[in-house]
């Protein structure tokens, strides 16, 4: 790890803190705990968006398969950096409480503790999953949808904020998370951009 890396991490992580933070960052992490919501969100969008929208939405899908699924996974498992919460002492741990169904996490008193090192030599922490997710979901309502894509790139930056402030992930982790995250969008809106000028120009 660079010393810059470390104080940053430390920076956000223990001095820049909050017990609003402390909620806040964690439920922002917690992409299952508002799965119900996001589910409702995708079929009103489908439903009353138009062909549009449900282009995007499909778009949106494939960046996620895509940059989770592969690039993410795989860079995981080759570089195999640890996450900072299993390496070095003093870096808090924030968490939402358990409950069942997710969504009530929710309502949970967040979880703080002090995080333990384990002595692991391998990890998950770089990319960081949820930032190139979000960063290319970002991407790809933008191309459709410009204002509504800005709103969503600013929850993006919140969302990879939150990860360091919860111990997931080094602050290194996230530029290029994002930068891949933006690639992956891009390519997808692009690619489906050209299969259907290919179609229509094939009805013509």
């Amino acid at each position: 790890m660079n010393a810059w890396d470390l104080s940053l991490l430390l920076q956000i992580n223990t001095v820049w803190s909050h017990p609003v933070l402390d909620w806040l960052m964690p439920a922002l992490s917690a992409i299952e705990a508002w799965l119900p919501f996001i589910v409702l969100a995708v079929l009103i969008t489908a439903w009353r968006g138009g062909k549009r929208a449900r282009v995007m939405l499909l778009c949106a899908g494939i960046a996620i398969a895509l940059g989770d699924g592969v690039i993410s996974n795989t860079l995981k498992k080759t570089i195999g950096r640890v996450r900072p919460r299993d390496a070095v002492s003093g870096v808090i741990i924030r968490d939402l409480g358990f409950a069942s169904p997710a969504f009530m996490r929710l309502f949970q008193q967040p979880v703080v503790q002090a995080g333990k090192p384990n002595g692991a030599t391998r990890g998950k922490s770089f990319p960081s999953s949820h930032t190139i997710n979000l960063f290319a979901v970002a991407t790809v309502i933008s191309c459709f949808y410009r204002r509504a894509g800005i709103a969503i790139y600013l929850l993006a930056a919140a969302v990879a904020y939150s990860r360091v402030y919860c111990g997931a992930h080094w602050p290194s982790d996230i530029p290029p998370s994002m930068a891949i995250g933006v690639l992956v969008g891009l390519g997808v809106v692009g690619v489906a951009r050209r299969l259907l000028a290919h179609a229509l120009a094939k009805k013509v």
